[in-house]
C-alpha cells in the first residue's frame, strides 16, 4: 500500500509546472500563518520568522580593493578632467607638477609691467613659455586662478612664479604644488 501512496504522490506533484511550485508556497505559506496567527511552535518562529538575520551570500557581496578604498572624489573628479576650486568646478587640460615661489613688483629685477604687458600683482604668475603659453588661464590650489602673464630670469622648465600686490602680505611660501591648466 505505501508504495502506491508515492506513486500517487508522484504522479499528482509531477504535473505541477515548475513555475506554479512558487505560487503554490506562498500561498501555503500565507494560509499557515493567517491560521495560526501568533500560536506557531517554537521551532517554527525561530526558524522561519526570523527574517532579520538574513544576509547576502559572501558570494554576491562586493568587495573593495585596498586602492579602490582610498579613491576620493577629488580623483574621480580629475578622472573626468574636472578640479574643485571655490569658484565652481573648472575644467582643465593638463596637471603639472611645479615648483611656485612668490613676487611683486618691488623684487630685485621686478616691475610693475609683465612682459605681456599686465599690471604685476595677484593672479599674474610668471613662467616659462617653453612650458606653459603666455596667457593660459591656471588654477593653483592655495592660490587661486591666474593667468600666465609674465616671464621671470629664473623662471625655467616647471617653475612658476605666482604674483602679489606686496610680498610682505603674501601668505605663498616655496613649495612643490601641483597645477591645473585650464581650458
Amino acid at each position: 500500500m505505501l508504495p502506491a501512496f508515492g506513486n500517487l504522490i508522484y504522479l499528482v506533484f509531477s504535473r505541477i509546472s515548475y513555475k506554479y511550485w512558487g505560487v503554490i508556497v506562498i500561498a501555503i505559506s500565507i494560509y499557515l500563518v493567517s491560521f495560526y496567527g501568533g500560536n506557531v511552535s517554537p521551532i517554527l518562529s525561530a526558524n522561519i520568522f526570523r527574517f532579520d538575520s538574513f544576509s547576502i551570500p559572501i558570494s554576491l557581496k562586493t568587495d573593495h580593493s585596498p586602492a579602490a578604498k582610498n579613491i576620493t572624489d577629488a580623483d574621480l573628479l580629475e578622472i573626468e578632467g574636472l578640479v574643485n576650486t571655490p569658484q565652481g568646478t573648472l575644467t582643465f587640460s593638463k596637471k603639472l607638477t611645479v615648483f611656485s615661489t612668490s613676487y611683486d613688483k618691488n623684487c630685485h629685477g621686478c616691475n610693475s609691467t609683465t612682459a605681456t604687458g599686465m599690471k604685476t600683482g595677484y593672479g599674474v604668475v610668471a613662467v616659462d613659455p617653453q612650458v606653459i603659453a603666455l596667457g593660459t588661464k591656471l588654477y593653483i590650489p592655495g592660490y587661486g586662478v591666474a593667468v600666465a602673464g609674465d616671464t621671470g630670469g629664473n623662471i625655467k622648465g616647471n617653475k612658476i612664479d605666482l604674483g602679489f600686490d606686496d610680498v610682505k602680505n603674501g601668505w605663498w611660501s616655496s613649495r612643490f604644488v601641483e597645477i591645473y591648466i585650464l581650458k
